[in-house]
């Protein structure tokens, strides 16, 4: 029996145009989302939409017993974040794929040609998996993808739409702040909601010179938007450094 092909879609333009570059490649092809509850609910539409483009259902993983929540996962823990990343990745993406995977599995991931160092973490870290980086190897980058999203009929994930740089969680633990000011502004009640978990767990997502700055002190003003940005939420944040 051949091995499937199982492509890593996100909700994101890079992990839908490299699912898409697959199926074209391969045929038969298994595309598998894994379901984070804080995603916003826009995300759903377009996995919708890009069903009908690639005519396939897309198979939905996660776990339940998580309530596929980042925050469920941050509370069980009493833990966000650290020098080698967030808990949440690990916990709601990595395990379910590895939970999900078979040993000759050919497994597609989303990353683009810019995205160098984290192909190589990803197999630094993952040496028994078959992977593959379609986007990386024909050249492709993320304004590509966003490109290619437009000239197949597809709306970009609301999101994009905002100008954010990518489809992440309403509140990524990993973004700066300059992003969390313009989640402040965009989407109130998961500033709210983040700033109280800061609190609970005495943990700031962010910091300086001086150490922790918990949201709820944080000056509206401070950081940029563009540069604060999160990396796109993959399966090696546990890794991640740059």
């Amino acid at each position: 029996m051949k091995p499937r092909v199982v492509c890593w879609f996100s909700c994101g333009a890079a992990s839908a145009y490299a699912s898409y570059l697959a199926k074209q490649e391969y045929g038969e092809v298994e595309i598998v989302y894994c379901k984070v509850e804080e995603e916003h609910s826009d995300s759903m539409r377009f996995l919708k939409d890009f069903e009908k483009l690639v005519g396939q259902r897309v198979t939905v993983i996660g776990d339940n017993a998580m309530g596929y929540s980042i925050y469920d996962v941050f509370t069980n823990r009493k833990f966000i974040k650290g020098a080698q990343g967030a808990p949440c990745t690990m916990v709601l993406k990595k395990w379910q794929r590895q939970k999900f995977q078979r040993p000759d599995d050919i497994q597609v991931f989303g990353y683009t040609s810019e995205e160098d160092k984290r192909i190589d973490r990803f197999i630094d870290g993952n040496a028994e998996v078959d992977a593959r980086f379609p986007l990386a190897e024909k050249g492709i980058n993320k304004k590509d993808c966003l490109q290619w999203l437009v000239d197949s009929g597809l709306t970009l994930p609301l999101m994009y739409q905002l100008g954010y740089q990518n489809n992440n969680c309403v509140g990524c633990v990993k973004g700066g702040m300059g992003y969390w000011n313009a989640i402040r502004k965009d989407f109130p009640q998961a500033f709210d909601r983040m700033s109280k978990l800061e609190r609970q767990l005495n943990h700031a997502v962010n910091k300086d010179e001086k150490g922790p700055v918990f949201l709820d002190e944080l000056d509206p003003d401070r950081g940029n938007f563009k540069r604060d940005q999160p990396p796109a939420c993959g399966f090696t944040c546990e890794l991640e450094k740059d």
